[in-house]
């Protein structure tokens, strides 16, 4: 997704966006009816009761996840962030993964059913290794400000409910802002100083939020009363973001000594728990390093197909330059995302479940300085606000020119096409329409990035290879700019395991970007400033390679049965699991 994303706690990257048909959490079993259910195994009905009763405390401890995942229950409430909250949770979190095993026979499942068992156990897994050895929410301010817009955020992106019903809301979450900062004061220590400077950078952002974009979004809004309490709890949380930079400032930043590296042995754990993947450092790196290299000798072939003895960054930068018109920008990519679709179609690539199209808009206003382009999709459990939205970003009226055409060259023609095959066609888009049909409450809900930003970069290629964009110039074009993504993918993969494992320092990894995948120097700080708190950002590259793997595989296997449809189908109609799972599932691997 090509947008600046807030990371949070673990369970938070877990849900990712999908729909069903209730508007409460459904039993495990989905849309399994009453004859059916009358067939499951006991080992079945004790995983679904423990599931079911898993997702309702966790909605009920998180308020806003609950709101992300479409559960409305509880959009007027905040808690989860104080110490009491973490203790109860962190203990609840050890009980369950201790009454797993006891209550689930995971021997007498069938597949499906274990793969949901070891889906959660390793989720909870995770969410203890959080609490006890990361907790970002002691080392990273931007923790903070996280929760402190997430929160709100989350009410006004997606019209679930009439605005003045989302409004009441917001005014109620207010309340619980300025706690949740004087909760960050007396908990943060000793963070990386390159955090609280980013936390310093964040927190204008947070303040616009409550300055601009909240009552912005609430203007329309004729109760004035309702209005009259919105800017009386504005007035509070302003004063404790206000508070909250200060404390930044004046005191945590003078005493911001840490250490971002999370260390070699809760890395591989994290790979473990959330991504299934047991391989040793030396060998992820091992891969990368030679990954990175075949791709820059064809980034380097290509470009001189197009224009020889250029340089091969000005050639692409010249690609740049074919982009459309600021008006024409949706309509063009509306156009671009049928044309994708088509193919899809014709070719036989993958199936896609519905006839309904994502539908192309200009990122919202209050959100155009965090998105160039991404997918916008309803909640696990969302019933109103079901559409599906791929904004594009226009350039702002009162730019220069130059800002403009710098802007727009994101959308040059082949960068377009791109990046819609990512978020998209047969991107992340279809992906969420396959999840729509998946019957199980875990594979619908939880994930893993692997899978998900992994899928998105592995269409980018396999697209191309299927014979997308034709032959010729115009291929070559489009290969370029899929190969300077990728190289982008890799330089997370690489900065990603050597800032946390090998020692890496902020400022070398700011060099691996500019000099192995060919950056501006504004473009790699950012990249390398995430790479200090996502430390898994790997995941695009490392879920593109294992589901190449997997084809291949699965080509073996299949021999004449195989189809790149019958592949993709199978692939995605699992819903997200991690992909060691999915070849379980796939190929009957244990």
């Amino acid at each position: 997704m090509f947008t600046l994303r807030v990371r949070g706690a673990f369970w938070a990257l877990l849900l990712l966006s999908a729909s069903c048909t209730s508007s409460r959490p459904p039993s495990q079993s989905g849309e399994t009816t009453t004859a059916e259910s009358t067939n499951l195994s006991p080992a079945q009905v004790a995983l679904r009761a423990f599931v079911d009763a898993h997702f309702e405390d966790t909605f009920r401890r998180f308020p806003a996840m609950a709101t992300q995942a479409g559960i409305h229950t509880y959009d007027g409430e905040l808690r989860g962030f104080t110490p009491e909250d973490r203790a109860a949770h962190f203990a609840q979190l050890k009980a369950r993964l201790v009454a797993l095993p006891q209550q689930v026979d995971r021997a007498a499942l069938p597949p499906l059913d274990q793969a949901d068992y070891d889906i959660l156990e390793n989720y909870l897994r995770a969410r203890i290794l959080d609490y006890e050895s990361v907790r970002n929410w002691e080392r990273n301010p931007n923790t903070w400000l996280g929760t402190a817009s997430f929160a709100l955020f989350q009410l006004i992106n997606r019209d679930f409910a009439p605005l003045e019903q989302r409004m009441r809301s917001a005014v109620s979450r207010m309340k619980q802002i300025p706690t949740v900062f004087t909760t960050a004061q007396a908990t943060l220590k000793n963070p990386p100083k390159l955090w609280t400077e980013i936390a310093l950078m964040q927190a204008q952002g947070t303040r616009g939020l409550y300055a601009e974009t909240l009552p912005k979004a609430f203007e329309p809004v004729k109760d004035a009363a309702l209005q009259e309490a919105f800017k009386q709890e504005q007035a509070r949380c302003l004063a404790a973001i206000d508070g909250f930079i200060r404390f930044l400032r004046e005191d945590l930043l003078p005493r911001s000594n840490g250490d971002f590296a999370i260390g070699e042995s809760i890395y591989r754990q994290k790979l473990q728990y959330e991504e299934g993947v047991t391989e040793d450092i030396d060998s992820l790196l091992a891969w990368g390093q030679a990954e990175l290299k075949r791709t820059q000798d064809q980034f380097r072939e290509v470009a001189a197909r197009i224009t020889p003895g250029q340089a091969p960054m000005d050639v692409y930068r010249e690609l740049g330059k074919e982009h459309p018109a600021p008006a024409e920008l949706v309509p063009t990519t509306r156009a671009t995302l049928e044309e994708l679709r088509q193919f899809l179609v014709d070719k036989r690539i993958i199936t896609i479940p519905s006839e309904v199209r994502a539908q192309v808009a200009e990122t919202p206003a209050f959100n155009r300085s965090l998105s160039f382009a991404s997918m916008s999709m309803p909640g696990a459990f969302e019933t109103r606000a079901t559409e599906a939205y791929y904004y594009v970003t226009p350039p702002e009226p009162s730019w220069s020119p130059e800002q403009t055409e710098q802007h727009l060259s994101f959308y040059n023609r082949y960068a377009l096409q791109i990046v819609s095959i990512h978020e998209a066609y047969p991107g992340h888009y279809v992906q969420f329409l396959w999840t729509h049909r998946v019957d199980s409450k875990v594979r619908r809900v939880m994930g893993s990035g692997s899978f998900s930003e992994g899928w998105g970069l592995y269409t980018e290629q396999m697209m191309l290879e299927a014979g997308y964009g034709g032959t010729g110039l115009n291929a070559d074009k489009l290969r370029l700019n899929q190969l300077a993504l990728y190289l982008q993918r890799l330089a997370r993969y690489m900065v990603g395991l050597s800032l946390h494992t090998r020692g890496m320092t902020y400022e070398q990894a700011v060099s691996f970007f500019e000099e192995e995948a060919y950056m501006t120097r504004t473009n790699a700080e950012r990249e390398a400033r995430r790479g200090t708190s996502d430390p898994t950002y790997l995941v695009y590259a490392l879920g593109k390679r294992m589901l190449l793997e997997l084809r291949e595989d699965a080509r073996a296997k299949w021999g004449a049965d195989f189809t790149l449809q019958r592949f993709h189908d199978q692939a995605v109609s699992y819903g997200y699991p991690p992909i060691p799972i999915l070849r379980r599932l796939m190929l009957g691997e244990q």
